[in-house]
């Protein structure tokens, strides 16, 4: 429908040459529906699943002395990760 259209104009105005005909249809979408071809804001680091969360807890209560190295390893996960859920959670 606007393909054609739509790649020269991107072509002589952005300097981007789009390959795909979805490519082309997603971005005429995205400008239709916002105005813009900006990026969008993300909703930043995703949080720590629930589950981490209980295990980091019932690691901690079941022994309370365990290092932060053996409780990452036992737990799968980073160390930074296990601090994090200690301090805010």
């Amino acid at each position: 429908m606007y393909s054609e259209i739509t790649k020269n104009y991107y072509r002589k105005t952005v300097g981007h040459v789009f390959t795909k005909s979805v490519q082309v249809e997603g971005t005429t979408k995205k400008f239709i529906e916002t105005g813009c071809l900006c990026k969008q804001k993300s909703n930043g680091r995703p949080l720590t699943a629930e589950n981490d969360v209980e295990g980091v807890r019932a690691s901690f209560l079941h022994s309370p002395k365990i290092s932060k190295g053996t409780a990452a390893n036992e737990l799968s996960m980073s160390k930074r990760t296990l601090w994090r859920v200690l301090i805010k959670r």
